[in-house]
């Protein structure tokens, strides 16, 4: 069974996701898919997303968005830490209105990926 369909398996049964903040994705008018493409492009599931959002380190920029990163620290505790090598260094950007996410985009930091393996 491949990687993906693991993750979707442990998501839904895992109570934290439930929980989680509605998610809903940014359509700017010139570019209307824009998550939906960079998560083919990536290969990141919507499940992948809900576990960054759950378990990552959340952090702020300077320009308001609120970045979600998983790290081997935040997986290791977590039911997804014998997926830890595929989730590291998943980030999600995001925007808080009340109790709404709206995602930006969402991409693979490959510092934090390599910094792990050292």
């Amino acid at each position: 069974m491949n990687t993906h369909k693991q993750i979707q398996q442990i998501a839904a049964t895992d109570e934290l996701l439930d929980q989680a903040i509605t998610l809903t994705p940014i359509r700017k008018p010139k570019d209307l898919n824009h998550l939906q493409r960079r998560q083919q492009q990536r290969a990141i599931s919507n499940d992948m997303i809900r576990v960054a959002i759950a378990y990552g380190q959340q952090r702020s920029d300077r320009h308001g968005a609120i970045i979600y990163t998983l790290s081997d620290r935040q997986l290791k505790t977590s039911p997804y830490a014998k997926f830890t090598d595929t989730l590291r260094g998943l980030q999600v950007i995001c925007l808080q209105d009340f109790q709404n996410l709206q995602i930006l985009t969402t991409y693979w930091n490959f510092d934090s990926k390599r910094k792990a393996r050292k």
